[in-house]
């Protein structure tokens, strides 16, 4: 008579084999994560030591990673939960957690963990990242800015001493660089990628008192702020101060070789100039946190708030519970300060812990860019549904002004029909 392994399993405990049975017949539960930082090269070690420490201490648990390309992450997640495929935590860019939100399938992390315990760990002004609707729905895994980047040496050679924190100022200093050096692109601005060039512009928008829609949707770009944002890099551009074809990595490039004075980015930019100039953690002592340039001083600088994000989806009912796999394994990535100062040290990524934080305020980078990401505001396109459509809108437009095939007013008003046009789409569904 032929038995099956359930029947042998259960005879086993029975008799009081199950321990003497050992982990070859133990069955383990699956904890199924999903994200895209493990599959990149520059993290993939340290996430791979992380993910095996939580499997070490939860051996009980057989810890599944998937990984997908940054810009594919989006659309394979959402095909993945319409499927109800198997997903217990989820790495997010904090600008998709609005379109994440409105499929309406994320756990609260306020009921699961508690409001209380959350901003015990973690400052009430990162936790709001991984905010919307009212919900707690994604807990920042590490958290800033997409700010300014200034490249010490490249403004000392210029003989710039101090950093600028006003437009005037900035301007001066880029001028300075290009005397210095004609072969640099003092300001590294993104001309090309509308993924870049977007977040670039709404900073400089912002700078000028403007926006590009009110909290309703409705259409603010075209007018004042946003003709004098786009005249000012326009006119950049003119003074050969910035230079066509310039995506963030090309900036990256040139900031490590020192071709560059400045450039936006997000913390990782210290991590990508060490890699960049082959000098390694040597290099540290010209890469500065800068804020952005103000029009008047005493304003705020401005900068896209940035992080990455910890949810967990709610996939054929099933939700997480407190004391779940997936829930031990969203507080070891996020809560434990030894993980967390291990993503750090290795790629760059600042922690979210309060206590974690507290390690690196010697770290001038990080308390420097934590303070000017203090003002970071959400990117603007990403609350919407047709987010991705915005975006382009906002990048085609900028790029047409910056290649002079439009002049900044036309541009703008372009971007402004265009931009209403799809809001109007929105509204009817």
């Amino acid at each position: 008579m032929k038995t099956t392994r359930r029947e042998f399993l259960a005879a086993a405990s029975a008799l009081g084999f199950g321990a003497a049975a050992g982990p070859a017949f133990a069955q383990q539960r699956t904890l199924t994560y999903i994200g895209w930082s493990h599959d990149e090269a520059a993290s993939k070690p340290v996430l791979t030591e992380m993910f095996n420490a939580f499997s070490t201490a939860n051996p009980s648990v057989r810890l599944e990673t998937i990984g997908f390309p940054w810009a594919q992450m989006q659309q394979n997640l959402i095909l993945r939960m319409r499927a109800g495929q198997p997903l217990d935590v989820a790495q997010l860019a904090e600008r998709w957690l609005p379109t994440f939100a409105a499929l309406n399938n994320l756990a609260d992390l306020n009921e699961l963990f508690g409001r209380a315990a959350l901003e015990e760990k973690i400052d009430a002004g990162l936790l709001r990242i991984g905010q919307s609707g009212g919900k707690q729905l994604g807990l920042p895994w590490t958290a800033a800015s997409i700010g300014m980047v200034a490249n010490r040496k490249v403004l000392g050679d210029a003989g710039v001493n101090q950093i600028p924190t006003t437009v005037d100022q900035f301007v001066g200093a880029l001028r300075a660089i290009k005397r210095s050096n004609p072969e640099a692109v003092p300001y590294a601005l993104a001309t090309k990628n509308n993924l870049s060039m977007s977040p670039d512009f709404q900073v400089w928008l912002w700078t000028f008192g403007g926006r590009l829609l009110d909290n309703d949707g409705a259409v603010k770009v075209n007018g004042e702020a946003g003709v004098r944002a786009l005249s000012f890099l326009v006119d950049l551009m003119k003074e050969n101060l910035a230079a066509r074809d310039i995506d963030r990595p090309d900036a990256r490039r040139l900031f490590g070789q020192h071709r560059t004075g400045f450039y936006a980015d997000a913390p990782l930019a210290r991590g990508f100039a060490r890699d960049n100039s082959g000098q390694g953690r040597a290099f540290d002592q010209y890469v500065a946190a800068a804020p952005y340039p103000v029009v008047a001083a005493g304003n705020n600088p401005q900068s896209v708030a940035w992080g990455h994000l910890l949810v967990m989806p709610i996939i054929g009912g099933r939700r997480p519970t407190r004391d779940g796999d997936a829930a031990r394994f969203v507080q070891h990535l996020a809560f434990n300060d030894d993980m967390q100062m291990k993503y750090f040290e290795a790629v760059g990524l600042f922690p979210v812990t309060k206590t974690a934080l507290a390690r690196v305020r010697d770290d001038a980078y990080v308390t420097q860019w934590a303070r000017y990401a203090s003002f970071a505001e959400a990117d603007e396109p990403s609350k919407w549904a047709n987010a991705a459509d915005l975006t382009t809108i906002v990048g085609e437009e900028v790029q047409a002004a910056l290649l002079q095939q439009k002049p900044p007013q036309q541009a703008i008003a372009d971007m402004a029909r265009r931009l209403e046009q799809r809001m109007r789409d929105v509204r009817r569904g």
